[in-house]
């Protein structure tokens, strides 16, 4: 099944490795928009990176999160990497016909967002195990509460495994990552597109 993704990018930035991987899942079939929370800052260092998001503020974040989901009304996936899974996880929480998630180095207990968890929404988690930006008291409240629910867990690597860009990239965990992203995105039932942009 073809999915159209609204991908959220980590603190550093949309980097050229995801800009890669949206290469690929395009190249798999898939449409995929990539919002540059950042405005074309890219970040070397994370604490750069993490500093940069705090001066443009949740707030900021949300609003490119919810335009980005009006200006593209067919988006059924979302996908968030890290600071992205924030806005990935709001618009599956708040979006009707938000269908999909994929939650790459992060996950919000629900409530923290200012809602509950939609029991319809299919959900992947993917982290690195341990990870020290990912504690369990995060992961378990949204588990709680998703029922559809597939948890990836990568002993021995770092937090963004996945990106070439990073410092933290191991090549063999981020193709499993990507084999596994693709799988459950072919797994995907087809439905009629949802018209509804309105939020629940």
């Amino acid at each position: 099944m073809v999915a159209e993704i609204l991908l959220f990018h980590h603190a550093q930035g949309l980097t050229e490795g995801l800009r890669l991987l949206v290469e690929r899942l395009s190249a798999a079939g898939h449409t995929v928009h990539a919002p540059d929370m950042f405005g074309g800052k890219v970040f070397t260092h994370l604490d750069e990176g993490l500093a940069h998001a705090g001066r443009i503020g949740h707030d900021a974040i949300e609003d490119i999160a919810r335009r980005t989901a009006l200006h593209h009304p067919t988006a059924d996936t979302v996908m968030g990497f890290s600071l992205g899974t924030f806005p990935a996880q709001l618009l599956a929480q708040e979006w009707r016909r938000i269908r999909h998630c994929i939650l790459m180095g992060g996950a919000i207990p629900p409530e923290e967002i200012g809602g509950e968890w939609r029991h319809d929404v299919r959900l992947s988690i993917h982290v690195a195990d341990p990870d020290d930006w990912v504690p369990a008291s995060d992961v378990t409240p949204l588990l709680l509460h998703a029922s559809r629910t597939h948890v990836h867990r990568y002993p021995g690597k770092r937090h963004m495994f996945v990106d070439p860009s990073c410092a933290d990239y191991d090549a063999d965990a981020a193709d499993l990552f990507e084999e596994r992203v693709l799988e459950w995105l072919d797994a995907i039932p087809h439905r009629e597109p949802d018209r509804n942009w309105q939020r629940l």
